[in-house]
């Protein structure tokens, strides 16, 4: 995205960084039909899911982003208020449609000075679309890099050979800017590592030979990781402009729904590595189910990577395209953007399962070879686990353990921690 809305998330949307963005934009194109907001408020239904905070706060920024351009003054002071409120309001989108959650924010703006005559402005306004669009452009990139410490974590499980992440096979054979950027991303995260070395697979004595590469799920992580990426960078572009410059909402529809499909490859390659975790003859050694000690007494790990496998089933029931179930001419942006909000959690999710299972496989070579190091980064990434999730040595109910490496994902402490180890990751 550009600098001014990076900016606006940096500076925790503060009304400051909303009106520097908002003095280099054109005013966006805004809708021309209108409803009333009495009818709408009727409609609305409150039982269903809650946008997420971040989220909230785009809408709301982008909302005031257009009345600063359009020097809708009162409407701007109303949000300006809102904006620097401790909490932000909930809005509820699935079963709602895109001009009810703005009868919804136009609800909360009324009790902070909006007044019944501003309704026109707010409804025309595609600040709900774009502010899901913009959230979800950007937690796509963020778990994209998660992605790349899930696998980094995974090579250090099988003791991975390295070539297929060298940078000449990227910068120079195939210089795709996604590739070229997964490939840095897991050198840096594996830097320093003597693990994936044939010092470490041999130690560790499943190898008895030059390793010449993993298995494709592996081995083409650069490129699964780096397509998805650009097709990403292209989504981020898209919205940008949608944003800043104006326009219909097709360009972001078709945008959303070429990402979804993206990251659900992301999690198909991801959950593939994790199935081979599982298996002595396809994790170089390993133990069977990841078990620590007694085999057959302790189970181990084939259930939580079933799981998985379903997440992954259920993400991609969610790529079918938006265009596929819309009226002929219809703009669908709004519910590709909802069905981004969907797909995100089940990304998520089925990479704090590879986390999870990578963790236990680090845990078990360190065992064996307690002399040999972990890459910087990937070592920050299993201590940060390891803070709340212990090894597992016996049967145990993992639900608990699930959903504590999902909000390592979610809430980006792993990649916090990672990224303080190594830098920013691309």
């Amino acid at each position: 995205m550009q600098n001014c809305l990076e900016t606006i998330v940096s500076s925790g949307f503060t009304p400051e960084s909303v009106r520097q963005a908002a003095a280099k934009s054109r005013p966006p194109r805004r809708r021309a039909e209108g409803f009333s907001f009495s009818e709408a408020k009727k409609m609305l239904d409150l039982s269903c899911s809650v946008l997420p905070l971040e989220a909230a706060k785009r809408v709301i920024s982008l909302l005031y982003f257009e009345t600063l351009i359009c020097k809708e003054n009162r409407l701007a002071s109303a949000l300006e208020k809102m904006l620097c409120a401790d909490d932000s309001p909930s809005l509820h989108y699935e079963t709602n449609s895109e001009e009810l959650l703005l009868a919804e924010l136009f609800g909360h703006l009324s009790s902070v000075g909006a007044l019944p005559e501003d309704w026109e402005f707010v409804a025309k306004s595609r600040c709900v679309v774009n502010g899901i669009a913009w959230y979800a452009v950007s937690k796509a990139h963020e778990y994209m890099k998660v992605a790349d410490i899930a696998v980094a974590l995974n090579l250090e499980a099988i003791r991975g050979e390295l070539g297929a992440f060298d940078d000449r096979l990227s910068s120079v054979a195939r210089p795709f800017p996604g590739q070229i950027d997964c490939a840095s991303n897991v050198r840096r995260i594996v830097d320093g590592s003597r693990m994936t070395t044939d010092e470490g697979r041999y130690a560790f004595g499943y190898d008895t030979h030059p390793r010449v590469q993993d298995a494709i799920c592996v081995r083409a992580t650069p490129q699964t990781h780096g397509g998805a990426r650009d097709v990403c960078y292209f989504a981020e572009d898209v919205v940008e402009r949608a944003i800043l410059e104006g326009g219909s909402g097709y360009g972001a529809e078709y945008a959303l729904d070429g990402l979804e499909t993206a990251l659900a490859d992301l999690a198909h390659i991801c959950e593939r590595r994790t199935f081979r975790l599982n298996d002595s003859r396809l994790s170089y050694g390993l133990p069977m189910n990841l078990t620590h000690g007694a085999t057959g007494l302790n189970h181990g790990f084939p259930v939580v990577q079933s799981n998985q496998a379903a997440l992954v089933a259920e993400l991609k029931l969610l790529v079918l395209p938006s265009a596929v179930v819309k009226a002929p001419g219809e703009c669908a942006a709004y519910y590709a953007a909802c069905k981004m909000l969907r797909a995100l959690p089940l990304l998520s999710k089925v990479m704090a399962i590879e986390l999870l299972m990578a963790c236990q496989g680090m845990d078990i070579v360190k065992e064996r070879l307690p002399e040999l190091s972990f890459g910087l980064g990937t070592a920050a990434a299993k201590d940060k686990v390891r803070e709340k999730i212990a090894m597992m040595t016996e049967n145990r109910f993992v639900s608990p353990d699930m959903n504590e490496a999902d909000r390592f994902i979610t809430s980006g402490e792993v990649l916090k921690a990672v990224e303080a180890t190594v830098g920013g990751l691309r």
